[in-house]
């Protein structure tokens, strides 16, 4: 009998232990999503957008590099491709002076909006405009204008001219010492030529405005008139004569100064074309003012009126060059003032010539006297009479903010102010479906106000 139990009992536990030792039957799982997202797709898809991204970077075509960066970082933000996307985000930024926005904050820090705080739930363009609350529309800045590709060639043309038949003509005039007109007029002519034909090729290769042109030659043009009035006030100091080499030589210094200087300043782009024609209008003045009020003077030395010719011409131009930028100029308008002021000094001339005596100096100081202030007389009134003439479009264009480019990255661009513009490839993820991804190729994005 007890062997029987035991037996029972052994068989008891044999039974148990098969229990024990069989596997528990597997969890149910659930259906596989056939449009769940697939990581290692997205991490492609996100390396072929960064990639492309980082070529626009290279190419500066800073939002559509940010765009790209940004749906490669949404397609995987957490891959290998996400740091680079990051990375071109960033650099896009500083390129535009974005300001990146700040870490979302915490739901524990937000604050909860009040029952009694006002919703406006007006429709758009349903409530009128007021000006009390809406801010008032802002204008439209003025468009400016550096000029057209043939002003650029055609300044270019003259001052290069004007410079090569200088030079021409000082290296004629050195040739041929006795007899310096022989030489100096036909190499000048032939060197201005030459010089005019090079200064157009040399500006149809580079990126120069015809304000910049325009300050070159100026101050080019300006440095050759003081500085053969220099030439003049030095070969002839005393009773000698001042010579055609001296003056010539002196004018060839100053220009190239000029030149020099002209191209120091054009290189910031401080000048417009009207600026520059407010400086030409100020160092005409001055250098005939300097003149008449030698007339005035009647100095013992005749090199004093080259002396005055000096001063009053640097003085025209340092506060062209000072008080340009600040001023509303533009070349129509400074022709009037110029064309006023000459003549306002030309005009007591007239006189002069019924009241010339050769016995007395007295007709000269008068007319000297009266021409100076109708130069004055008459550029004060050009400036008054033409006040508000061509309002706000004597704008330095590098001045004015860069054109928006808001435009979705497409093949063919177009910006929320109307610009059109080429853009590049731009691929998108268009539908996902079975663990394969579509993209497209954007041929057409705008931005409409």
């Amino acid at each position: 009998m007890a062997l029987v139990r035991s037996g029972v009992t052994l068989l008891t536990l044999c039974v148990s232990g098969l229990a024990l030792a069989q596997p528990a039957p597997p969890a149910p799982q659930a259906p596989q999503d056939p449009y769940a997202p697939d990581p290692v797709m997205n991490e492609q898809i996100a390396e072929q957008l960064v990639t492309r991204a980082q070529e626009l970077l290279d190419a500066r075509i800073y939002l559509d590099a940010k765009q790209l960066a940004v749906e490669a970082l949404v397609k995987s933000p957490k891959g290998a491709a996400a740091e680079r996307a990051r990375y071109i985000i960033k650099v896009v930024n500083q390129h535009l002076k974005i300001q990146e926005d700040p870490p979302p904050t915490p739901p524990s820090q937000v604050t909860p909006t009040q029952p009694d705080d006002k919703v406006d739930m007006t429709p758009i363009g349903a409530a009128p405009f007021d000006p009390s609350r809406d801010p008032p529309p802002t204008a439209l800045p003025p468009v400016p204008s550096d000029g057209s590709e043939n002003g650029r060639l055609l300044s270019a043309t003259i001052h290069g001219g004007l410079y090569g038949g200088v030079l021409g003509a000082t290296l004629g005039a050195a040739i041929s010492k006795e007899h310096p007109v022989r030489a100096a007029i036909p190499i000048g002519v032939v060197a201005g030529l030459g010089g005019g034909l090079l200064a157009r090729k040399l500006v149809g290769k580079h990126s120069w405005d015809e304000a910049q042109i325009r300050t070159v030659g100026s101050l080019n043009a300006w440095g050759g008139v003081l500085g053969g009035f220099f030439g003049q006030a030095v070969t002839g100091a005393g009773d000698s004569s001042p010579s055609a080499l001296g003056v010539l030589l002196g004018a060839t210094i100053g220009a190239t100064t000029g030149l020099l200087a002209g191209g120091l300043l054009a290189k910031d782009h401080r000048l417009t074309r009207g600026d520059v024609a407010l400086v030409d209008t100020l160092a005409g003045i001055g250098v005939i003012g300097g003149l008449t009020m030698g007339m005035v003077m009647q100095p013992a030395q005749p090199e004093a009126y080259a002396v005055n010719a000096i001063l009053g011409g640097a003085a025209g131009i340092v506060v062209g060059v000072i008080a340009a930028p600040n001023t509303n100029t533009t070349p129509r308008r400074m022709l009037r003032v110029a064309g006023l002021a000459a003549a306002g000094g030309a005009l007591p001339f007239l006189l002069y010539a019924g009241i010339s005596d050769s016995s007395t100096d007295g007709d000269e100081r008068l007319v000297g006297f009266l021409a100076s202030a109708g130069l004055v007389g008459g550029a004060y009134l050009g400036f008054h009479l033409t006040r508000g003439m061509d309002g706000g479009l004597d704008v330095n264009p590098h001045d004015l903010p860069p054109p928006s480019d808001d435009a979705p990255a497409a093949m063919i661009r177009r910006s929320s102010d109307g610009t059109w513009a080429a853009g590049g490839l731009a691929l998108q993820p268009m539908a996902t479906r079975e663990r394969s991804t579509v993209l497209g190729v954007s041929l057409f994005g705008a931005t409409f106000d």
